[in-house]
């Protein structure tokens, strides 16, 4: 870690990214709190570490033996993992996400073929399909919430057909993760993630006795000197959810919005590839879906000249170090040609851990804002619109009321 010649006492700071009351101006909050203190302190959820600067986000984000991403109560839901029994403990690290240095190097061999540009290709065909016959259903009604009716209804599917899950049980087991991540209570999580365990564990238990060429079987019979247990697959599963699907669906409903009130970048991101690449990398930095995560401080360091003693909690606020004027001279406008930045937006994570999956990602969102725009061309934010944004470490837009003309 590199070592700063003063060290400060972090500046306290009033903010919980929990807090529903500060979804729609919190990137103006965190601006503030990045101008006076890059590293600050909050006591929200037990008291953690806020990074808002670019510069110190990416330093913690390269030292995972410093910055574990084994850490818990920062937003993470464990809400079905912990229907596979619990004695009390902390749940046990999820393969891939929750693994630091080498474990996690070798967790991330395992599954990178699966997260390949060639291997995300492999899936477009069935992306166009369900976008196709999803917009299809609704494309004569002349108005509908995008979110609802759109962008949450292709990513689970797309999610359990990476896992490896049967054409036949995909639609199935995408409805109960669309009722999972809708839950609006804690109670009603939990039952939602009971349901979801159940289904879930079916496949794992199959894959257990017979092996099969997905990606469930490769986790659970992975050759790591010990066998995954069956929580923790349940585990990498749940988090494959919000990995997988929560991001993409937020993301596409971000980017909808964005399109649907600026009819102008709606028509050229239409009828121009390099145009609709461009404006997803700049929504990607300017309204990442990741809006932050969280990590455990394994050992004591010093970081923006603040010291951070083992156990302490960090929060890496993606979002705000993309737009650090120390980087981005207008960080807090959306250009939607800037397209990929020098230096790279944080968008998609740094380090070990960056996105595996941005490929599949990048390719999905085209594809879903392709047949969008192709098959509703005019479509228009309504009048009555209030979109509202969701809030936590994964951000997006709770509605997306648009309308179009449709054919006499």
């Amino acid at each position: 870690m590199t070592r700063s010649p003063e060290r400060r006492i972090p500046t306290e700071v009033d903010f919980d990214h929990l807090d529903p009351a500060v979804a729609e101006d919190v990137y103006a909050r965190l601006g503030v709190i990045r101008r006076l203190c890059p590293v600050a302190k909050s006591s929200a959820h037990g008291g953690f570490h806020l990074l808002t600067g670019y510069d110190e986000i990416r330093e913690a984000a390269g030292h995972g033996e410093i910055f574990s991403s084994y850490v818990h109560g920062l937003g993470a839901a464990d809400v079905v993992a912990e229907e596979a029994g619990s004695d009390g403990n902390p749940p046990p690290r999820a393969p891939l996400f929750e693994f630091d240095g080498q474990a996690h190097m070798a967790w991330r061999r395992i599954l990178r073929p699966y997260f390949t540009p060639t291997a995300a290709k492999e899936h477009e065909s069935l992306i166009r399909r369900l976008c196709r016959e999803t917009l299809t259903g609704f494309a004569k009604q002349g108005r509908a919430d995008l979110v609802t009716a759109y962008t949450q209804v292709v990513p689970p599917i797309v999610v359990a057909a990476l896992l490896g899950v049967p054409e036949s049980g995909r639609e199935l087991l995408a409805e109960h993760a669309k009722r999972l991540v809708a839950a609006e209570s804690r109670e009603e999580a939990e039952k939602r993630g009971r349901e979801y365990a159940k289904l879930l564990l079916g496949h794992i238990r199959e894959r257990a006795g017979v092996p099969r060429d997905d990606m469930l079987s490769d986790v659970i019979h992975a050759d790591l000197g010990a066998p995954a247990s069956e929580r923790q697959v349940l585990r990498f599963a749940a988090l494959m959810v919000a990995a997988g699907q929560l991001t993409t669906t937020d993301a596409a409903a971000t980017m909808a919005l964005l399109l649907a009130e600026n009819p102008d970048l709606r028509d050229r991101a239409r009828d121009s590839p390099k145009v609709l690449e461009e404006f997803i990398e700049e929504a990607v930095r300017y309204e990442p879906a990741v809006a932050a995560t969280g990590r455990a401080v394994t050992r004591p360091t010093m970081l923006g000249g603040v010291r951070l003693d083992a156990g302490d909690r960090v929060l890496l606020a993606w979002g705000s170090a993309n737009r650090d004027e120390r980087h981005f001279s207008d960080g807090d406008v959306f250009r939607p040609e800037r397209g990929r930045t020098r230096p790279a937006h944080l968008g998609w994570g740094a380090g070990a851990h960056r996105c595996l999956g941005r490929h599949l990602a990048r390719l999905e969102l085209r594809v879903m804002l392709q047949e969008l725009l192709a098959a509703l061309p005019n479509l228009r934010l309504r009048a009555d619109a209030r979109p509202r944004r969701t809030y936590g470490v994964i951000r997006g837009v709770r509605e997306v009321a648009v309308e179009w003309e449709t054919a006499s």
